[in-house]
């Protein structure tokens, strides 16, 4: 079983991800660290300082894992685009997004694309099957462990959690 934990850059994926590991036994596959440390991708995006995922190779090397290990949890803004059993979508207020992501140091347009991400829903627009979404703004990361823990047991669905359209165009405005 995949289980896909997505949401924006600076949403609390990996947090959230590595409590799940421990209190669920389970492996989790870090997207973005497996694409650098074996090299599976196709080429780097300097202007966007990424990479560009050969998605085929990324498939392989969950397959193998998944065969060994059972059950998976891919952390990373693109896991639910690798065919996951289950979605996990958090979301995070812009405002914050926008915080953490300047506290990364990325740069002004590599802040401004993920706020955009998340404002317009992008990883949950694009997820498939069964989702879960969850706002995770000013909660504590235990009770959203324990909460994606009662979905997933559950094999519960939710979506319309979050909307930042208002967020969005004030954001726009401000930084146009």
């Amino acid at each position: 079983m995949r289980i896909a934990i997505t949401g924006t850059p600076g949403v609390g994926k990996t947090t959230v991800s590595k409590i799940l590991e421990k209190k669920l036994g389970v492996r989790v596959i870090n997207i973005t660290e497996v694409v650098k440390k074996y090299k599976l991708y196709k080429e780097k995006d300097e202007d966007m300082d990424s990479y560009v995922i050969d998605f085929e190779k990324l498939e392989e090397f969950i397959k193998n894992i998944e065969t060994k290990e059972g059950v998976v949890i891919l952390d990373g803004h693109v896991s639910h685009l690798l065919n996951p059993d289950y979605t996990v979508v958090l979301r995070c207020d812009p405002e914050i997004v926008k915080e953490r992501l300047e506290k990364r140091k990325y740069d002004r347009k590599k802040v401004l694309e993920n706020v955009q991400a998340e404002i317009l829903d992008v990883c949950l627009c694009e997820s498939k099957g069964k989702v879960y979404e969850i706002d995770t703004t000013g909660r504590d990361v235990e009770d959203i462990v324990e909460e994606i823990m009662t979905a997933i047991k559950f094999k519960k669905e939710r979506k319309g959690v979050a909307d930042w359209m208002e967020k969005y165009f004030n954001y726009l405005s401000e930084n146009i």
